[in-house]
């Protein structure tokens, strides 16, 4: 018995969810979204309206699960938009929260949103928004499988792969043929929470075969953190509620992966 990945159905939206919520729960980015807290019934009950409205319109995005072969139950997830013509998504409006709350996810947003425009506008491309993990399931292949899913898609239609990794995940992305961009983001002092330091967030594309992009990658053997020619040495999290949910170093699997 082991673990299979199949395209997720409007009856498995709370299913993935609750994987998804349960893998980032108290990281600083779910906290900056839904500064309300995400375990309420009510909050669930209009995500899981909402993310049903949204799969019946959209015709990019496709959500993946990771089913337990034995218990039949969704132990993963992955979220991919697939753009096989040009792409015309453009950065959004963070409308559902006002005021200091607004402020602080677009602060974490907005870099994100900016850079991804900025890269990929009018392009064909494959993008990573999220893997996640169970906590339960976690060092158990399962971002793997999820990531290699999304490579067979990119392979069979030719198109690179975009995602922002979180420093721990980017081993894992490595291992899998990822390369890391000299293109980098920052986020700012506080941006992670109060207290927190500034951070670098690694984006990493991977590329089909001979297809090049043309964007500039940090060269082989150059620090994980040396990007444009300034060093900073990433240190690998070891948290295991950080953003990723997982503690890993650069000989493990990352099972918690987050992309934005």
């Amino acid at each position: 018995m082991g673990f299979i990945v199949l395209p997720a159905l409007i009856p498995d939206i709370a299913s993935v969810y609750d994987v998804y919520f349960t893998a980032f729960k108290d990281s600083p980015i779910l906290s900056a979204l839904f500064p309300m807290g995400v375990d309420s019934g009510e909050f669930r009950d209009a995500h899981t309206a909402h993310t049903r409205s949204y799969w019946e319109k959209s015709s990019t995005q496709y959500t993946l699960k990771c089913v337990d072969s034995e218990t039949g139950g969704i132990v993963g997830m992955a979220l991919w938009d697939v753009y096989v013509t040009p792409s015309d998504w453009k950065k959004g409006e963070v409308d559902w929260l006002s005021g200091k709350e607004k402020e602080r996810a677009e602060k974490l947003l907005f870099p994100l949103w900016d850079m991804r425009e900025k890269l990929w506008d009018g392009k064909r491309y494959v993008y990573c928004h999220v893997i996640a993990t169970h906590p339960q399931y976690q060092r158990r292949g399962i971002g793997s499988l999820l990531t290699q899913a999304g490579i067979q898609i990119a392979q069979q239609s030719q198109l690179p792969i975009y995602l922002e990794s979180t420093k721990s995940g980017q081993p894992l992305y490595a291992k899998l043929g990822f390369k890391l961009l000299k293109e980098t983001i920052v986020h700012e002092k506080g941006a992670l929470g109060e207290g927190s330091e500034e951070e670098r967030v690694p984006l990493m594309v991977w590329e089909p075969g001979s297809l090049s992009t043309g964007l500039e990658f940090v060269g082989e053997g150059t620090e994980i953190g040396e990007v444009g020619g300034k060093f900073d040495k990433m240190k690998l999290q070891d948290n295991s509620q950080e953003v990723i949910n997982a503690r890993k170093d650069s000989t493990q699997e990352d099972d918690g992966l987050l992309s934005n």
